[in-house]
């Protein structure tokens, strides 16, 4: 027997899923936010995964699945060309081919999905127990003290919610084998979703578990089990509710740590006794009339919700489309309101950049600029429209949104598997799109990288396959290359911008800029570091002649950053407060400074520069 299990284990150390489901586990622990840190590390890590899978196990049938993300991709590349920032689009474009490339790991595993399904049902209990964990012992989390809301290790709160969401089918469907794993699985998603006060994560789980039970059928088991995970978990959440170090923002850090052994202690306990209760078996038949009365009790809950959304529809639409620029609380009273949190002005601003190039869009991962150029307030300054379709639209047009929904629409179809553990996978693309209307869960490979991953498992089935020419190897090779190569040029660039910002010898900054620029040509940071770099070098004890060539450079380099993005009004800025501050004319910075409050005129700085500039007596300047 032993014999067997250590035979069983070495084979399946030896699967391709095992460096696979390590992939995913890295991605959900170090996947990180819209920031690339960790992206050129995943990324290439999946690519040199996929062509390892190719070269020695050949192509799979159904791979033509794969072909309408792999467009969207290059789409995304192709969007450079005509970007008002290039160097995002060249970014997002980056991160689309990653996820590409997950998607691709995933349909050359060639699998049984209930493999899949038990090594992904483990990563995420492993998340939910280090995120809980986190308001056990509070510096688990960097930044706990300020924010409360439950967020590791994804990194926010929305994004970690739709992780639970993509659990709670896996956990049903465990509950079926593996009773007490499933009710864990289940009761610490259920907890987890309640502290992060995602609205979105709560109304995408009530989804997602109907949607298994419908389709599986199993609706005995899995109302036994929702009945033995989620009367403890709302006894925890009741109590973690009650703990305001817990659930307030800018608390010490000794009420936390106290607080936080309660919550420790009662989670414990009631994941006790959610194990306990899923030791009583559901009954194998139900009796007519207990069937009928709950489905009767169902349809008086459904109609209950359908009267009281009738009585409070246009309150709450009223307060959803509201553009008073309130921002929600970061508390639980937040999951009782019905604003959108600035979504609504988000998306309009969205249509608005869509109506001025709607074939093309504004370039992949430029949504930032539409919101400055058309905002009306200064509150919330988002990377994206937090609507998947939309930021889509807005940002590549009509054919980057028609790719987008054909590559999903393909992944789903493709995808489709009988009652089990395929149902449960199948399960995650969904709550991923429609959880994609309200957040941008497409700026966390934390998230976005597992979901197709499975959706590339489960769009091909397995087949004979056919090794590949060495041709074909080498050539895929250069493919690879070519991607690892522009993961880690735009990483480096920044790092060695961040670099030459941080060091205060002005010619190692300058040295430290050259090769950002020579790396990352499409960005204007390296040019606003360097002449940062060169007005910091013109310093009062050189000479009047070097301090006005440190100048000319400076200036040279901040025209350049304008050329390079001439509607990114962070370039205008930095132009004009030169020409003013160190070149003294106003003749000068007054077009600039303007041109800045043109395509950002919220902005705080550009307003009062602008303003200043009009009162300035220009008898003290000389240009």
């Amino acid at each position: 027997m032993l014999a067997s299990l250590r035979m069983r284990l070495a084979r399946e150390l030896r699967s391709p899923l095992a460096p696979a489901l390590a992939l995913t586990g890295a991605a959900l622990f170090f996947g990180g936010g819209p920031q690339d840190s960790n992206l050129p590390w995943l990324g290439s890590a999946a690519v040199l995964l996929a062509l390892a899978l190719l070269a020695t196990r050949g192509p799979p049938r159904g791979l033509l699945a794969l072909v309408p993300l792999g467009l969207l991709a290059l789409w995304c590349a192709s969007s450079v060309a005509w970007s008002v920032e290039p160097d995002r689009s060249w970014s997002y474009a980056n991160r689309a081919f990653v996820y590409a490339a997950f998607a691709l790991v995933g349909a050359l595993l060639a699998v049984e999905p209930r493999r899949l399904f038990y090594g992904v049902s483990g990563l995420l209990g492993a998340v939910c127990a280090w995120s809980l964990l986190g308001k056990a012992i509070p510096w688990f989390y960097e930044d706990y003290g300020r924010i409360a809301r439950l967020r590791g290790p994804v990194g926010y709160w929305n994004s970690l919610a739709l992780l639970g969401d993509i659990a709670l089918p896996l956990g049903l469907c465990l509950a079926t084998r593996k009773r007490i794993s499933g009710t864990l699985l289940v009761f610490g998603w259920l907890v987890a979703i309640g502290l992060t006060y995602s609205r979105g994560g709560v109304a995408v789980a009530a989804v997602v578990v109907v949607a298994w039970i419908v389709l599986s059928g199993a609706w005995i088991d899995a109302v036994a089990t929702l009945l033995a995970a989620g009367l403890p978990a709302a006894g925890v959440l009741a109590v973690a509710f009650s703990l305001p170090a817990l659930t307030r923002d800018g608390e010490p850090h000794a009420a936390r740590l106290r607080d936080g052994l309660v919550f420790c202690a009662v989670l414990l306990a009631d994941a006790a006794l959610a194990a306990a209760l899923a030791r009583f078996p559901p009954p194998v038949h139900v009796a007519r009339g207990l069937r009928r009365a709950f489905v009767a009790l169902l349809a008086v809950a459904c109609v209950g919700a359908l009267v009281v959304g009738g009585l409070h529809a246009q309150r709450w639409w009223h307060s959803f489309t509201s553009t008073s620029g309130t921002e929600l609380p970061n508390t639980p009273a937040r999951l009782t309101e019905a604003g959108s949190n600035f979504r609504w002005a988000w998306w309009q601003e969205a249509w608005r950049g869509f109506e001025q190039n709607p074939l093309k869009g504004t370039g992949a991962g430029t949504f930032q600029l539409t919101d400055e150029r058309y905002r009306t307030s200064n509150l919330g300054e988002p990377m994206e429209p937090h609507d998947l379709p939309l930021q889509f639209l807005t940002e590549t047009g009509v054919v980057g949104l028609a790719l987008l929904g054909l590559s999903m629409l393909w992944l789903l179809v493709a995808g489709r598997r009988r009652p089990g553990p395929q149902l449960a996978l199948a399960l995650a693309l969904p709550a991923y799109l429609l959880h994609g209307l309200i957040d941008i869960d497409w700026d966390f490979a934390a998230v976005s990288a597992p979901v197709f991953l499975i959706a590339g498992a489960l769009a091909v089935r397995p087949s004979t396959r056919r090794r590949i020419s060495a041709f074909t190897v080498l050539s895929l090779s250069g493919i690879a290359v070519a991607l690892v190569s522009s993961l880690f040029a735009i990483w480096l660039g920044n790092r060695w911008t961040n670099e030459a910002g941080l060091t205060s010898s002005p010619a190692k900054a300058l040295q430290l800029i050259q090769r950002a620029r020579s790396v990352d040509p499409l960005s204007i940071q390296p040019l606003i570091t360097g002449a940062l770099a060169e007005t910091t070098a013109a310093e009062p004890l050189r000479s009047r002649s070097a301090r006005k060539r440190d100048y000319a450079v400076a200036l040279g380099l901040l025209e350049k950053a304008t050329e390079l993005q001439p509607l990114n009004a962070q370039g205008w800025y930095e132009l004009g407060y030169f020409n003013l501050i160190f070149r003294r004319c106003p003749r000068h910075a007054l077009p600039d400074l303007n041109r800045a409050t043109v395509l950002d005129g919220k902005n705080a700085e550009n307003v009062w520069y602008a303003q200043a500039l009009k009162e300035v007596n220009t008898g003290l300047y000389k240009c």
